[in-house]
């Protein structure tokens, strides 16, 4: 599996990507969403794309629509705040993950 992940790799990011490669997943960062979608289109790909709640989760699910870039999208928050998930799902994550 390979996994984009979008957002500062500090914290619960941080930790998650640590697990993803504990059980052999591939691994890659972008700060910002820019540079993800530069990953993306640079083919490198992903089979998931997990994105901090603090960055603009409706500007990357737009940007990957209107490319016809198809891959999920996870929403990944500190905590159990229930207005960042929904938030993230109306955006179009199709997950939150605290």
């Amino acid at each position: 599996m390979r996994l984009l992940i979008i957002g500062a790799m500090g914290g619960q990011i941080g930790a998650a990507s640590q697990i993803a490669v504990a059980r052999g997943a591939k691994v890659s960062q972008a700060d910002d969403i820019e540079s993800g979608l530069g990953a993306l289109r640079k083919g490198q790909g992903a089979d998931v794309v997990m994105i901090d709640t603090a960055l603009d989760i409706a500007s990357l699910t737009s940007a990957l629509s209107s490319e016809r870039i198809s891959v999920p999208v996870v929403a990944c928050g500190v905590g159990d705040d229930a207005q960042a998930a929904v938030k993230a799902i109306r955006s179009g994550a199709q997950e939150y993950i605290p």
